[in-house]
């Protein structure tokens, strides 16, 4: 018999979910005959299942027919509703609600999966019932548990940047701002041309009052967007802009909002509108924050200065 080291990481992962009281997991068993044209890491996962609802619906592996491919990944699963997919190179993308792109959150598939079981089973107990104490009054889960698990996932996978980058958050949350730059020091040295990453490093170093240093940060991330054509790369130099401005550096400014404005042509209007909807609704923060980007990028624009006024005046 095979020591336990020499097991197949999938095989261990499948045994665990096999061990499981029943109901708990359902595995659908693997079928002779695959879609043509799986990549490696897809064809040794079905070779296991052809399918899997875990922990009820929260991961679910969809069978190997259903499998999409966009040209860069193949979609096979998703987590709390989520997308999942895989690219060439075997790493694993998870689309994040949050910012609306997709981010790496495992570097194989084996390594992610374990992640995932053992995240989960921080919420869930050998009934597959949540267990107590993960949420709080309004029913969101606690950020000390969702910090225990994107630990969990990073034991498995400490390369992973998705789940680090979602620690950080988890951290800034928590008030810890200096242990949140610590981690997005390390996503960012993982992964460069992370964009959010480098954003939230901006974002963090701002808040600490370290502005030249946000500047150079938020350059990073521009530069990383740019240089990957994201689609929301003008945004990304709309807020170089903003921190040039805060920083006085006019010139840097000015460069970044040229950029902003050609890259992102529907930048301001959609800033304008999202800047007077929370005015409307007495956010008054949230539209001043909008406003500062907005200036940063059309210092005379008539309706950007007239919607500033309005800002100010509340």
């Amino acid at each position: 018999m095979a020591r336990r080291a020499e097991i197949d990481p999938l095989d261990r992962l499948f045994e665990r979910l096999d061990e499981a009281q029943p109901g708990v997991h359902d595995i659908d068993p693997p079928v002779d005959d695959l879609p043509v044209g799986l990549p490696a890491p897809l064809i040794e996962l079905y070779a296991r299942c052809d399918g899997a609802r875990i922990f009820s619906d929260t991961l679910e592996i969809v069978p190997s027919s259903e499998v999409t491919y966009d040209g860069a990944r193949w979609r096979f699963g998703a987590i709390d509703g989520e997308p999942i997919g895989v690219d060439h190179k075997g790493k694993v993308w998870r689309t994040d609600a949050s910012v609306e792109d997709e981010v790496v959150d495992g570097t194989r598939i084996d390594r992610w999966l374990a992640g995932q079981l053992d995240a989960l089973a921080l919420l869930f107990d050998h009934e597959g019932e949540y267990q107590d104490d993960v949420f709080d009054e309004d029913g969101e889960l606690l950020p000390v548990v969702r910090e225990k698990q994107l630990r969990a996932q990073l034991k498995r996978d400490a390369a992973a940047p998705g789940p680090r980058w979602r620690l950080a958050h988890t951290l800034l949350e928590q008030g810890a701002a200096e242990d949140a730059r610590n981690e997005l020091e390390q996503v960012v040295a993982d992964d460069p041309v992370f964009a959010w990453a480098w954003l939230d490093l901006a974002r963090v170093s701002e808040r600490l009052g370290e502005v030249g240093g946000a500047l150079d940060e938020a350059r990073m991330a521009a530069d990383a967007a740019e240089g990957v054509q994201h689609p929301q790369a003008g945004y990304f130099w709309s807020q170089v802009a903003r921190l040039a401005a805060r920083n006085g550096n006019d010139l840097a400014r000015a460069e970044a909002a040229t950029k902003a404005s050609l890259l992102a042509p529907d930048l301001k209007r959609a800033q304008i509108d999202g800047a007077r909807e929370r005015l409307d609704a007495g956010d008054v923060g949230s539209a001043k924050g909008l406003v500062e980007l907005l200036r940063a990028v059309w210092p005379r624009d008539l309706e950007v200065l007239e919607l500033a006024r309005r800002v100010d005046g509340n």
